[in-house]
């Protein structure tokens, strides 16, 4: 039995399943290339086959381009964080060292750590500014130059600011990338589909009815009538072990082979960028991970999905867990 098509990581395998089934055609046509089976404008197996290793190095890009934003967006969480911190310090060392002077008076406030760009910008400035004019001013509680613990220099803050607004737009262009990169393998896919649909309408108008190879075509999508019940998730963040830990109603469907659990690493499950994160067998309920939670602050949601042997299946509500 094949398996059908469920999700995008399942394209390569199943465009090989079609191929080996048309190179296994065009055997029994014949050794004459001009007698083997093709679709519209003369597409043949070969082009198939072609458009196979285009769609596999697509969702390799992808899975590149993807891995590039994650680390973007690292980069981007990891300084963030050091630069609200030593806002945060520079508020504190203003307020102890000159209460009540105009330098505390024009402090601005703390955004949040996940606040818009502009507005941690805002602030950052902010700071870049004042402390300017305390160094100019040189106040007799400060001296020459106000510096934070560790010795920490307006000069350096002042390079991490703009390391800060190079890793603001290292996330847009990443961005930008995967985007542009999950289109352009999308219309492989699309592609790819269309032609395994024609593939099995068109093979039955050239081999006779009882052909065997007609019974063992490849399936696309999943055997109508047998979508099993879904399971109901529940999940939360575990200090103990530092993981996510999820637990599901247990499947009662009596051709469940097993559980995969899917995350997408954002605050919406989006099932066509899903990664398969976990597969258990059945009697397994509970699954911890740290997948898309790498870091406090980190929010990811996740399904789980009871998968039958018939190639069908259903996926749980939606957890959507933040790291504190």
């Amino acid at each position: 039995m094949t398996m059908p098509i469920e999700e995008i990581d399942d394209y390569p395998e199943k465009m090989t399943e079609f191929k080996l089934h048309w190179d296994s055609v065009n055997t029994q046509l014949g050794p004459d290339p001009a007698n083997h089976f093709k679709l519209a404008g003369g597409y043949d197996v070969d082009g198939f086959s072609a458009d196979l290793d285009a769609v596999v190095a697509a969702l390799t890009n992808q899975e590149g381009l993807d891995n590039n934003l994650d680390f973007a967006r690292a980069d981007r969480d990891d300084l963030r964080s050091e630069l609200r911190e030593r806002l945060i310090l520079f508020r504190s060392t203003v307020k102890a060292l000159l209460p009540d002077s105009r330098y505390e008076r024009a402090l601005p406030d703390t955004p949040a750590e996940r606040a818009d760009q502009q507005k941690l910008l805002d602030a950052w400035d902010d700071i870049a500014h004042i402390w300017t004019q305390v160094n100019a001013d040189q106040p007799a509680e400060i001296g020459a130059d106000l510096t934070l613990r560790g010795g920490y220099a307006l000069a350096q803050f002042q390079t991490d600011l703009g390391t800060m607004r190079t890793r603001y737009d290292a996330v847009k262009a990443t961005e930008r990338a995967a985007k542009d990169g999950r289109g352009e393998r999308d219309v492989l896919l699309e592609a790819a589909y269309n032609r395994m649909v024609q593939y099995r309408e068109r093979l039955p108008l050239t081999l006779e009815p009882d052909d065997p190879l007609l019974a063992s075509m490849p399936t696309i999508t999943p055997t109508p009538g047998s979508t099993p019940d879904a399971v109901t998730a529940s999940g939360q963040w575990d200090e103990t072990s530092i993981q996510a830990v999820l637990t599901w109603t247990a499947s009662t469907n009596p051709n469940l082979v097993e559980y995969e659990v899917r995350m997408t690493p954002a605050a919406t499950f989006d099932s066509n960028n899903a990664s398969t994160i976990g597969n258990l067998t059945p009697g397994f309920e509970q699954f911890e991970t740290m997948e898309g939670l790498a870091n406090p602050g980190d929010v990811a949601s996740y399904k789980v999905y009871v998968m039958l042997s018939t190639g069908n299946e259903a996926g749980s509500n939606t957890v959507t867990i933040t790291r504190p």
